[in-house]
């Protein structure tokens, strides 16, 4: 941890006032002091308007009884507004203030959507606008057109100097102390991911902005915000030019920093912006200081009348997003650049300007506000205020979040390499991507770089969950973008590319056919700071996206295979195709997992091709089967894989000894329990309210249990072990895209998020946190694996198989004997027979022997966790709950989604473009069971099996989580043909009908994603009988939800269809 130390100089005094009262104060004691300048009409030309406060002062009363007029006496009611960027934000918010509504500024660019979730979340009661935005208001629907909409007065009303009863004062005289925790407004959060979030910030939090200017400093030291230039002279010849809209903190601002700091202001007029729009507002009002966000001040640098504009400042603030450095470097030859930063939950952070001209782009700051970076390790920190004796005073987010006791921002930087003090930001842990082999990186400094070119408007680098990054480029808008030479552009920022590359880890580095335009038809999403919305992005091009990715899948390889085929010549020439298909150029290790570092299913069908193709090639006669997908996932590394080409162009039988599948097995097995230690318990005593761990809760299944699990009175506690760093933010955006509660996850003293490493001794977290969690769990949910049917038993060994047996060691050493239940699968016992006349199902125990189980590796790894958890029961009376569970299937609530990539939606968008949808489903059934009902069974049963355990009366039992019901797959096929013009065909048929499709080109993998899994299919249709019943009385017993199963029904397919929105 790093803590500014430097000795604080001066002492500041927190003046403690309210916005309202101040203005009511300074329009008696002086009247004609410059409020700021508001337009006269659309474009500069048209003049500007000076307002005084005299003049803000009677528009705030005309408001305030405007207000009691039409709305009545106020109890506390949200009432939103959308309107013109003009002073009126301003005038409502005051007049708020004194007639006790709460008032929400929502975005004026919102989707229907999103105004229905945000008035929904703020209980919103009224819907005021301004004459500009009726037709906005006019094309809402659903519950926004529900809440009664009423226009307010015009400027011109507001401010009319004619003589009327609207003018009579309007007396509002509370105390600071009173209105301290009261809501002065709710804006929200920028929606970059998921739904935009309310933020309510009080009086107190805007006493921390007033405070902002009174802050202790070092001797000589300017602040880096425009709060630098405050001034108690009613004369302050500055003026301050800012075009953030008022819907957003920092556009408010200006108001405030005016009414607080007598920091007059520019409000522009309500126009988008462009270069020479702002050139002309610099020349008719002259301001010393402007606020401007970067991408602009990027497209102003390109002006030599804008940077002689810009040479006339004192200095300007740009936020929100880093500013390309080429771009700043050339602006700070004309004028001093300084970069404040904060946030809606925030405000602003008390920095300093650098003492060094060229060390504009970075923070220092203020020792006086104790700020904490905090190491997080890859030379990355984050910065975190903690919450100090005088933190209310200074730090605004304890107004916003008051139970915290320290804020995590998320924002990471990277320290100067020469001035300890000195940060330069690096984005946020939202920001980072991580790619589909688990490694991560962070793009923006990259996408900076790029969008230093003059024909770059945006850059983002894609790649979430891929196997490597692509990047998708907004061209300069003065581009005929229709008439874009694509690789001619592409050559001409490639330089600029390869640059930002060189920030990349080489694992993230972009290649020059993983580059796409965007359609000038599609601009960029921005948040109002002016940043790219990346999860909006990624979203409106998600085909074009998937075609690049599909493009790529298809790309040949070309490497010639050597004359020689001894192990050096064949190995090189493996890793030279294994690295252009995972865009790996580093050297590979023998022993190297090739499907942990990149080598997902695609790439494996590629390799298979060009592997299949050079050896038919360069022989006729070889037998080229044993080159299929299956055999290269049997052989995981470069080694084995060598060692099976060899064999094959040598015309040699296995030369590698190969152990049975039974023996790999057990090896397994007993690498993992020889060690248990032999223990005898008797019956222990537990909390009354449970405290349970779970793994995987982003999941779909994880998410829907950690839901459960918050609502459920009997647990105290839930901790989150993921593998991710970003797992708070990813279990947020799940929450909200499926309806669920997102304030469950807020309150900490009942959810807690732990960054784990699955197979390491103790998850890899510290002492400290794990001797809490030994002390307080009772039980743990086990739900985090790896699903791939193709990877063999190998690749699951590390963490998977490991984290299990990291598990029972956690119970060993626990307080309370921690119970494990561990989610299996029933592909454990899927391929099981009976061994009397006698048995019909499955029986709900324990498999002694691999033979039930599935010959894949999925299936087989799941076989030893569960062999592992038999064993801890049996020798170390560790007490143990598998759960086989089924098919999942979609939620049954409305909001959610059954992932549109597994194996039934796939058959079903498919079916669309086809035109044909099978009857039948060959050897599966459908006894599936709806995600959200799944995880309430669950819970059901592990509340069970936590009293029955500590009893002693069973340290281990087995549950089959399928339908008890089979419905018939024709029976929901009507749903299908309800929306779509499809008939029914056989499997059979179907899958012929797909596989004729020949030479699939990228948009044939999109619109049929089936053809990704045609051998699956082939499969499954040619299974001779459908796998085995498995009883589910054991679970039907102690699950009441279990016991009231039906079959899946027609709704629940028109449900699921209506989620996919194929």
């Amino acid at each position: 941890m790093t803590i500014a130390k430097e000795a604080v100089l001066v002492t500041g005094r927190a003046p403690r006032r309210l916005l309202a009262a101040h203005v009511d104060a300074i329009a008696v004691t002086s009247p004609t002091q410059l409020f700021g300048l508001t337009p006269n009409g659309t474009h500069a030309a048209a003049g500007f308007r000076e307002v005084n406060f005299e003049a803000l002062c009677r528009a705030v009363n005309t408001m305030a009884w405007w207000l009691n007029k039409h709305l009545g006496k106020s109890n506390n009611e949200t009432i939103a507004y959308l309107g013109c960027n003009d002073i009126r934000y301003i005038v409502l918010m005051l007049a708020c203030h004194k007639t006790n509504y709460t008032l929400f500024l929502p975005s004026t660019r919102l989707a229907n959507d999103a105004y229905n979730h945000v008035l929904h979340a703020t209980q919103t009661t009224r819907l005021l606008f301004s004459q500009e935005k009726k037709q906005l208001v006019s094309r809402l629907t659903g519950l926004s057109k529900a809440i009664p909409s009423l226009e307010i007065p015009s400027v011109a009303e507001l401010f009319s100097d004619r003589d009327h009863t609207g003018h009579l004062h309007y007396d509002w005289t509370p105390s600071f102390e009173e209105m301290e925790n009261r809501v002065a407004f709710a804006i929200h959060s920028s929606g970059t991911t998921g739904m935009p979030k309310p933020v309510y910030l009080t009086h107190g939090f805007l006493g921390t902005m007033d405070y902002g200017a009174f802050i202790p400093r070092p001797e000589g030291r300017s602040l880096s915000f425009f709060n630098d230039l405050a001034s108690t002279d009613p004369d302050s010849k500055d003026l301050v030019l800012s075009v953030t809209p008022y819907f957003h903190l920092m556009g408010l601002v200006s108001f405030f920093e005016s009414i607080f700091h007598n920091l007059p202001f520019v409000a522009s007029p309500d126009q988008p912006l462009s270069v020479n729009f702002l050139i002309d507002i610099l020349h008719h009002t002259r301001p010393t200081v402007t606020i401007l966000p970067p991408s602009i001040l990027e497209d102003m640098s390109e002006s030599d009348e804008a940077l002689a504009c810009f040479s006339k400042l004192k200095f300007i603030c740009y936020g929100g997003a880093p500013l390309a450095p080429e771009v700043g470097a050339k602006l700070n030859q004309y004028t001093q650049l300084r970069t404040p930063i904060g946030s809606t939950e925030m405000g602003v952070i008390s920095s300093l300007v650098p003492q060094h001209h060229d060390d504009w782009g970075y923070f220092e700051w203020n020792p006086a506000y104790r700020v904490e970076m905090q190491d997080i390790g890859d030379e990355l920190y984050e910065l975190v205020i903690p919450r100090v004796e005088n933190s209310r005073l200074m730090h605004g987010v304890f107004h916003t979040y008051p139970d915290l006791k320290e804020y995590r921002s998320k924002d990471l930087y990277v320290r100067h390499p020469h001035n300890p003090n000195l940060w330069r930001y690096h984005g946020r842990f939202d920001d980072v991507i991580v790619l589909s082999n688990g490694e991560k990186l962070n793009p923006i400094s990259a996408e900076k770089v790029i969008e230093g070119h003059p024909s770059v408007h945006r850059a983002l680098v894609i790649g979430q969950r891929r196997f490597q990054t692509c990047l998708l480029i907004e061209p300069s808008s003065d581009l005929a973008t229709d008439a874009i030479d694509e690789p001619s552009f592409i050559a001409t920022i490639w330089p600029l590319v390869q640059a930002a590359n060189q920030i990349l880890p080489e694992y993230g580095q972009i290649m020059k056919h993983m580059i796409l335009l965007a359609s000038p038809t599609k601009p960029f999403q921005l948040t109002p700071k002016g940043t790219t919305q990346r999860h909006a992005v990624n979203l409106a091009y998600t085909r074009e996206i998937d075609a690049i990715y599909a493009a790529q899948d298809e790309q040949q390889v070309e490497v010639k295979l050597p004359a020689a085929t001894d192990y050096e010549s064949l190995r090189n020439y493996l890793q030279s195709i294994i690295s252009s298909l995972t865009g790996r150029s580093q050297d590979l290790k023998d022993s190297d997992d090739l499907y942990t570092l990149g080598l997902d299913s695609m790439r494996v069908i590629q390799l298979s091709k060009t592997l299949g193709s050079s050896v038919k090639a360069r022989n006729g006669e070889l037998d080229i089967k044993r080159l299929n997908v299956q055999e290269l996932y049997a052989h995981p590394t470069l080694g084995k894989l060598t060692y099976l080409l060899q064999e094959v162009l040598q015309e040699k039988t296995a030369s590698i000894p190969v152990m049975s599948r039974a023996e790999k097995i057990a090896e397994l097995v007993h690498k993992y329990t020889d060690d248990l230690p032999v223990r005898i318990l008797g019956a222990r005593d537990l909390p009354e309210r449970s405290t349970v761990i779970v793994t995987g809760s982003t999941g779909s299944l994880g998410t829907y249990l950690l839901y459960g699990l918050l609502c459920d009175a009997q647990v105290a506690k839930v901790y989150c072990l993921n593998r991710t760093e970003d797992a708070v933010d990813r279990q947020s955006a799940g929450f909200a895209q499926k309806g669920l509660d997102t304030a469950l996850l807020a309150d900490k003293s009942r959810v807690e998020f732990l960054h784990t490493s699955f197979g390491e001794r103790h998850f890899g977290l510290n002492e400290a946190v794990y001797r809490r969690l030994l002390d307080s769990v009772d039980m743990v949910i086990h739900n985090a694996w790896k699903v791939n049917f193709n990877h063999p038993v190998s690749t699951f060994e590390d963490p998977h198989i490991q984290s299990v047996r990291e598990f029972i060691n956690f119970s060993l050493e626990s307080r309370y004997n921690t119970h494990i239940a561990f989610v299996s699968s029933i592909s454990t016992v899927s391929a099981w027979k009976p061994s009397s006349a006698g048995e019909s199902s499955v029986p709900e125990v324990p498999m002694e022997t691999v033979d039930s189980t599935l010959e894949q590796g999925y299936g087989e790894s799941k076989y030893i966790g569960e062999r592992i958890c038999v064993e801890a029961s049996r020798r170390s009376k560790v007490p143990t709950s598998v759960l086989r569970v089924g098919q999942i299937a979609g939620p049954d609530s409305q909001l959610g989604l059954w992932n549109p990539h597994e194996w039934l939606p796939t058959i079903v968008k498919t079916s669309i473009s086809m035109r044909q949808v099978p009857g039948e489903l060959g050897s599966f059934v459908v006894d599936w069971v709806a995600v959200d009902t799944l995880a309430k069974i669950t819970i059901e049963i592990l509340h069970h099996r936590r009293l029955e355990a500590a009893r002693s009366a069973s340290e281990h039992a087995v549950f089959h989580l399928t339908n008890p019901f089979q419905a018939p797959w024709a029976d929901l096929i009507p749903a299908i043909q309800k929306r779509y013009p499809v008939e029914v065909v056989s499997f059979v048929d179907w899958i012929n009908a797909l596989g004729s499709v020949q030479d699939s080109s990228s948009d044939d993998l999109v619109d049929k994603p089936a053809l990704k899994l045609l051998d699956f299919y082939r499969a499954i249709a040619g299974g001779s009988h459908q796998g085995p019943i498995l009883s589910v009385e054991r679970s039907k017993e102690v699950s009441p939800t279990m016991a009231s199963l039906g079959p899946v029904s027609l709704s629940q397919m028109s449900n699921w269809l209506n989620q996919w929105g194929f």
